[in-house]
Parts: C-alpha cells; sequence; structure tokens
C-alpha cells in the first residue's frame, strides 16, 4: 500500500508541475525548467557522467543502478558515428540514435533484468522489476541520451525534458502518456523519443512531438 500512495503522490506532482505549464495545445504538457527536474519529480536519480539510475516496475518504484563501461562507450561512440559522415544531417543522427539508444536499453536490460519487459503495460505489471510503464521508459531513455550527450555525440540535437499528453475524452486511447525529448539545435524542433509500446531492445520512435501520440490540436477562441 506504501508503495501504491508512494506512486501516487508522484504521479500527482509530476502532473501538477507540467500542467501549470500548458503549451500552444488542447491535450500537450511541457516544462522549460531543467530535465533534472523531472528526476527530481520522480524521486529518482540524473546520470552522473556514465552511470544511470534505471526506473522500472512502474512509476520508478524500483531504481537499479548502471554504469556503462568504457568498452560500452566505445561501442556506443562506433555506432553513432560509424557512418562518418562529412556533414552530419539532423535525420541522419536520429537514425543513429534510435538504433544506439535499442542497443543500451539491451545492454542495460540483460543486465538489471528490464530485457524482459512486454510492449505497453498490463495489470500484472506494477511492482515487477522487470516491467517498465511509460513513465519508466522515457525516463530511461532520457538518461540514456544524457550518457550521450555527457560522451559529445550529440552534434545536431540536445536533450530536453519530457513532453506528456493526454486527452481523456478519448479514453485509453488518450491516457497520460510520457517521452523523452531531443530538441533540434538548428531549427529548435522537438522531437518525441518514444519506446513504449514496443518490446525492449527495438529501435525506439523519433517523431515530431506534434505529431507523437496524440496530434496537437491548437486551442481556438
Amino acid at each position: 500500500m506504501e508503495n501504491l500512495n508512494r506512486y501516487a503522490r508522484r504521479t500527482w506532482r509530476s502532473l501538477i508541475a507540467s500542467v501549470s505549464l500548458l503549451v500552444l495545445s488542447a491535450c500537450s504538457y511541457s516544462t522549460h525548467a531543467p530535465v533534472e527536474q523531472h528526476f527530481q519529480n520522480w524521486a529518482t536519480r540524473a546520470p552522473a557522467k556514465n552511470r544511470v539510475t534505471v526506473c522500472s516496475a512502474y512509476g520508478c518504484r524500483v531504481q537499479t543502478d548502471f554504469r556503462f563501461a568504457p568498452s560500452d562507450v566505445a561501442h556506443i561512440r562506433h555506432m553513432m558515428t560509424g557512418a562518418k559522415l562529412a556533414t552530419p544531417k539532423p535525420e541522419a543522427e536520429r537514425v543513429a540514435l534510435a538504433k544506439t539508444l535499442a542497443w543500451m536499453e539491451k545492454r542495460v536490460g540483460d543486465a538489471v533484468g528490464t530485457s524482459a519487459d512486454r510492449p505497453g503495460d498490463d495489470l500484472a505489471g506494477g511492482g515487477d522489476p522487470t516491467q517498465m510503464d511509460c513513465v519508466d521508459v522515457a525516463t530511461n531513455l532520457t538518461s540514456y541520451l544524457m550518457v550521450l550527450q555527457y560522451n559529445g555525440l550529440l552534434q545536431s540535437h540536445s536533450v530536453s525534458n519530457l513532453v506528456i499528453k493526454e486527452d481523456l475524452t478519448r479514453g485509453l486511447d488518450g491516457w497520460t502518456h510520457f517521452a523523452a525529448v531531443l530538441v533540434e539545435k538548428n531549427s529548435q524542433q522537438r522531437f518525441a523519443v518514444d519506446g513504449w509500446k514496443l518490446p525492449s531492445g527495438v529501435p525506439p520512435e523519433i517523431i515530431e512531438v506534434e505529431r507523437w501520440y496524440i496530434p496537437d490540436v491548437k486551442l481556438s477562441f
């Protein structure tokens, strides 16, 4: 019961912070606070260099430390720079990112047990340290992106705070959903990075925030 109460409190705190920063759409919430604020909202730790705290069991109820070893970082660097583009393009970097994030998720999952994660959520997943809801997936992907940023492997993008969308008039199809966010440096276009509906270790979807999950609907007056 205490775990459930703690999960509810974290969810409530996060939603209050997000709703207070409603931006330009009927059901899309974002925050201009530093990305580290998300980790504080969910009472977990932001990455420190190549060390991450892996969230699982729904709502970061289980937290497991993992450190990318020098050999891991070397492999990640090879994946990100293997194309050796003379003039890196944002689109090419996003393709490399999706594949690299999939490898990182599998590497971590094999070590901490989350490779057994089932796509999406189910009633049996809450409290199970091998399972992840959208908060866990979005938090972990954000951590992996911050590791890439720390190692200088993001040339065309930067890591931003998470995006949250909901449209509860659609029932379960519009339930509150979280995603990691990349910002393209030149255009300032934001991209949602989301692997929640995919098996662990599969390249996540990287799509414009406005088109992700529920397409933004402009408020009309």
